[in-house]
């Protein structure tokens, strides 16, 4: 497992990521590892969620397994180099592109969400291999630098809104092909966009979102009984009770783990 020290940015790194807007990819954990992960979270995405959400979003404040992913060192610390060192996690999200599902438009994500001041990094993780047949993510650099307005989306669309007028040259697209256990960062504003799965193959990723403690998240808009969680550092602010410092404990609401996940699980949580 890797230490918080190495995964902590590059001064290198850190000027990419102003430049381009995303860094990537990164390894949380290896494939055969993530094998093991994705059977407890397809479980938890055919469950009902105890948080009043949809059973694909949230599942953070519920379930100790995702909550882990999301936190994990090899996210959190890459976050903290940008963000600096009190981070909130305000939203988890799995993204299942199934076969024949439609193309995600291009947008930027700040126009969908919650959150004043906007500010926010994303890492997508690669439950499942993300490959240019089965609708890996692709991204603009640079595109982070301007704000974009959203128009309404055509009925082809998964989105019912898109970036307006983005036409991108194909050589300046990039495609972020991921084995699974691996994770990308993106800004707020960096464009991004998945075509139609046209491959026979399900891919599954998960986002996950975090800001700083003065930001104000409105949990109302995003459903019934939303709190978001400190992850790393302090809330010095305290505005209204906003932020949980509580942690999903590893037997919250789910089966005991076989042998074969524990250690994997251990890993995860830095045990």
């Amino acid at each position: 497992m890797q230490t918080t020290t190495e995964c902590a940015l590059s001064k290198d790194e850190i000027t990419r990521f102003h430049a381009d807007g995303y860094l990537g990819p990164y390894t949380l954990c290896s494939p055969e590892e993530m094998s093991e992960i994705r059977a407890r979270i397809d479980a938890i995405m055919n469950e009902k969620s105890a948080t009043g959400s949809k059973s694909i979003q949230s599942r953070h404040m519920d379930r100790r397994t995702v909550y882990d992913l999301a936190s994990h060192p090899a996210v959190v610390e890459r976050i903290n180099s940008l963000m600096g060192p009190d981070l909130v996690l305000w939203a988890t999200y799995f993204w299942v592109k199934n076969p024949g599902d439609k193309e995600i438009p291009w947008h930027q994500d700040l126009n969908y969400w919650p959150i004043d001041p906007p500010i926010n990094l994303s890492a997508w993780i690669a439950i499942d291999e993300a490959t240019l047949e089965n609708s890996c993510v692709n991204l603009i650099p640079g595109s982070h630098k301007k704000v974009l307005r959203h128009v309404k989306a055509g009925d082809d669309m998964a989105f019912q809104e898109m970036a307006e007028g983005v036409v991108p040259e194909k050589q300046k697209i990039v495609p972020m092909v991921l084995k699974p256990g691996q994770f990308f960062i993106f800004s707020e504003r960096t464009l991004h966009q998945s075509n139609a799965n046209i491959s026979n193959k399900r891919r599954l990723g998960m986002t996950c979102r975090f800001t700083v403690p003065f930001v104000e998240i409105k949990h109302e808009k995003l459903h019934a009984g939303h709190r978001a969680i400190l992850v790393r550092g302090t809330d010095h602010h305290r505005l209204r009770g906003r932020i949980h410092e509580r942690r999903p404990t590893p037997k919250q609401a789910e089966k005991p783990m076989p042998r074969h996940a524990q250690a994997i699980a251990r890993s995860l949580r830095g045990a």
